[in-house]
């Protein structure tokens, strides 16, 4: 490894598989130069678990919001108390999210974009940052996306795997892109060619740890400490210098969460 400095922009830290040993991984990231994470929170019912875990950390910024697959578990008015409760007290709290559309698996379309637009409403009210989650859902998330765009500070696209028109779309807003280690699988070659249209000047990375692990560790847990080899391998795409992109990276994420002031 090369010693550089990074932040991880997506954990999930209430996920079973990094909850229980959450200290131990968190000290492990940062002996490992991981300088800040994000703790994302997918299900409003859990997030004052997620709170509680990353209590002691100053170096863990937290999210709130429910993942498009849960849906069905919370009525809109539930979600969206729940929401309100906890930005007006919460200073914490950096984005909305993780929200979003995902029609790949059967959950309730409609529900699905009724639960977006009234997140992207609480971010307008309280000005935070959206965290968008998208799976086989560009042409019905893309209006949404055009309808908010002004009435919220930004829009980070998460773990970004969207097509090359989908970029340009993306690029027209402004948004922001947080790329995974999905770029280091082998097929991922497509994917690998609509990154490099994408600005550096809005790419921030992420493990969305416990999950998409990068070469060479695929099939195992992924831990914010496998960061770097998400850089490595974007800069090798781009030809761009490692401790370069690793400060243009972090300085993204600082701008995008309003931590510079």
């Amino acid at each position: 490894m090369n010693n550089i400095k990074l932040i991880d922009s997506h954990v999930n830290f209430g996920h079973e598989l990094l909850a229980e040993n959450s200290k131990s991984i968190i000290l492990e990231s940062i002996e490992n130069n991981i300088i800040g994470m994000l703790c994302v929170n997918s299900n409003l019912l859990e997030f004052s678990n997620d709170l509680k875990i990353i209590a002691d950390y100053d170096l863990i910024d937290i999210t709130i919001g429910h993942h498009p697959n849960y849906v069905n578990q919370m009525n809109i008015i539930d979600m969206e108390s729940l929401l309100d409760e906890n930005l007006r007290e919460n200073s914490r709290i950096v984005a909305v999210g993780e929200t979003g559309l995902d029609f790949y698996y059967d959950t309730d379309k409609n529900k699905q974009i009724e639960s977006l637009e009234m997140h992207f409403e609480k971010a307008s009210q309280f000005s935070k940052p959206v965290l968008i989650h998208m799976r086989d859902s560009e042409d019905e998330i893309f209006p949404i996306l055009k309808k908010f765009r002004q009435r919220v500070p930004q829009i980070l696209v998460h773990c970004f795997t969207g097509t090359d028109e989908f970029a340009k779309k993306c690029i027209d807003l402004d948004c922001y892109y947080s790329i995974s280690g999905i770029i280091t699988f082998k097929n991922a070659v497509k994917l690998r060619e609509t990154i490099k249209k994408l600005p550096i000047n809005r790419i921030i990375f992420e493990t969305d740890s416990p999950y998409l692990t990068p070469d060479p560790h695929r099939g195992k847990v992924n831990y914010p400490k496998y960061l770097e080899l998400l850089l490595i391998k974007y800069c090798e795409i781009l030809s761009l210098d490692l401790e370069e992109m690793a400060s243009i990276s972090n300085d993204n994420y600082n701008k995008l969460f309003s931590k510079n002031n």
